[in-house]
């Protein structure tokens, strides 16, 4: 009876300490770049390589097919009459493309578009129309509608409407003399309806009125003369993402080869004028023009030759190669850039028409400008970062204990021949920067031999100390973002990397823990 009336006392709690693995992840440059952008040298050293596209002149860059609509009214001259299934009119026209830019062509391969065809008849009896493009072939068919027009009457007139899809349709823009460009024939015969009971009057002032309308042509393939047309391109900027990974730092490198290549699939000859090549930093609004013989200096691209085969066409290539011997480009790679800057000028047949009317483009074949990099890492840097982020989670504290106060150990094992400086981020679920932690000592670089070549790894250990807010912070964090920064001021000489240099990281938390009992 004594112990059941008895008041609970309060629960005991002990603070103790507690050792708990936190991070273990291993760093090679595979995590850290594209698996696209690294190649493997012979000796195993590790060149990056990358290709990017600045920009494509495609068929729309030289010119367009705008919608086009062509009405044709035929008014009676005088009373006549028609019998069933006789014909009582006919007319042929030439229609007239209004091709952008001043290009001439004389054929078209169309890849898709409409014909909408209207047809307004004031013949007080259904009439049979035949209209017909000789003009356009599919498969050595003729493109041929024929239909009825209901008949007219005193207040409304007759009316058909049709939509003729060109898909795959050869457009002959020569016209009926042949010697025509961007013309085209079509041809309407019209015919008294075979099942009219009786003959039809068609009075004096009667008309018929055809309206035709091209609408959203695109084609394949075209030929003609394109014209002397002077394109600019830019200024204007394109992304790269082979460096999004180095985030701060200075990089020295020891060579560097690019080359800018002007790939030409388009059947006219060209002029190139590079007027500006930059390369621009965003994160640290840094930009460097390239310096070379080619800025400012016309370049001649010949046109791409017709095959009659698969591929359509033989590209010809014109490269400007430059290297740390012959520019600056190492400059504009150092930079860390994200963000390619361009102003090309392009002269379109720049000596006339010397092909007679025989240039060519086909819509999936286009001038490319692409810029191929490879350069070998052998390197001198200074506080070159790169970032990696780690999934993290401490338990949440509950009623039976919680962190007091630790260190954080951190055991790097590196096999770089770097020294490095590592830098933790905590972040939320909502990738929302909670605090940085600043570790002061660095992490030794690996003992190299006579080649400079990493001959083991070596571990270094550094702690941070955390406060109470530290603690907040890391039960609140979802991620942890790990930044090394390289200096090789161990080997100021250009180092290389080999395939199979890796830093090995491992947090430890020695903790102070409160923990409560029932």
């Amino acid at each position: 009876m004594v112990f059941a009336c008895r008041k609970d006392f309060e629960r005991p709690s002990w603070d103790v300490d507690l050792l708990a693995p936190l991070i273990r992840t291993t760093l090679t440059l595979n995590d850290l770049l594209p698996d696209s952008v690294i190649q493997v040298n012979p000796d195993t050293s590790i060149k990056l390589v990358f290709q990017t596209t600045i920009f494509n002149i495609e068929m729309d860059s030289l010119f367009k097919i705008p919608d086009t609509t062509v009405t044709e009214v035929y008014i009676f001259p005088f009373n006549s009459v028609a019998n069933p299934g006789n014909s009582f009119y006919s007319t042929n026209k030439q229609v007239t493309l209004n091709v952008s830019n001043g290009v001439e062509l004389n054929y078209a391969l169309v890849e898709s578009g409409f014909i909408e065809l209207e047809i307004f008849s004031q013949i007080k009896e259904k009439i049979i129309i035949t209209y017909t493009v000789p003009s356009a072939t599919k498969n050595g068919d003729t493109l041929v509608i024929k239909d009825i027009v209901d008949a007219g009457t005193f207040s409304q007139d007759g009316y058909l409407k049709k939509i003729i899809n060109l898909s795959g349709y050869e457009l002959d823009l020569t016209g009926v003399s042949k010697s025509e460009v961007n013309t085209f024939i079509t041809r309407a015969v019209a015919t008294v309806d075979t099942n009219a009971l009786t003959p039809v009057t068609i009075s004096m002032g009667e008309k018929i009125t055809y309206k035709n309308t091209l609408v959203d042509i695109v084609p394949y393939f075209v030929r003609g003369y394109f014209g002397t047309q002077q394109i600019h391109f830019g200024p204007a900027t394109t992304n790269i993402s082979a460096f999004n990974q180095f985030t701060a730092g200075t990089l020295d490198l020891e060579q560097v080869d690019v080359t800018l290549d002007f790939k030409n699939g388009i059947g006219v000859d060209a002029q190139l004028v590079v007027n500006q090549f930059a390369t621009i930093s965003t994160s640290t609004a840094n930009t460097a023009n390239l310096s070379h013989t080619s800025i400012g200096t016309p370049l001649n691209l010949n046109r791409a030759q017709l095959t009659y085969s698969v591929p359509e066409v033989n590209f010809t290539h014109y490269n400007i190669a430059m290297n740390t011997a012959n520019s600056n480009i190492d400059q504009l790679i150092e930079l860390f850039p994200n963000q390619l800057l361009y102003d090309i000028n392009l002269n379109v047949n720049p000596f006339g028409n010397i092909s007679g009317g025989n240039d060519f483009v086909y819509k999936k074949h286009t001038l490319e400008t692409n810029l191929n990099v490879e350069f070998p890492l052998s390197l001198v840097a200074n506080n070159l970062t790169l970032q990696d982020t780690v999934d993290f989670n401490i338990p949440s504290e509950s009623e039976n204990g919680r962190i007091i106060d630790g260190t954080l150990f951190i055991y790097a094992n590196n096999g770089y021949p770097f020294d490095a400086l590592l830098k933790l981020a905590l972040y939320d679920e909502n990738n929302n920067l909670l605090q940085n932690l600043s570790v002061n000592n660095y992490i030794q670089s690996a003992p190299v031999d006579a080649f400079l070549k990493v001959i083991s790894k070596k571990e270094s250990v550094v702690a941070i100390s955390l406060t109470p807010t530290d603690v907040d912070n890391l039960y609140k964090a979802k991620k942890i973002v790990l930044s090394i920064a390289f200096t090789t001021a161990a080997q100021p000489q250009f180092i290389k990397i080999y395939e199979g240099y890796s830093i090995d990281i491992k947090v430890v938390g020695d903790f102070s823990y409160t923990t409560n009992f029932n």
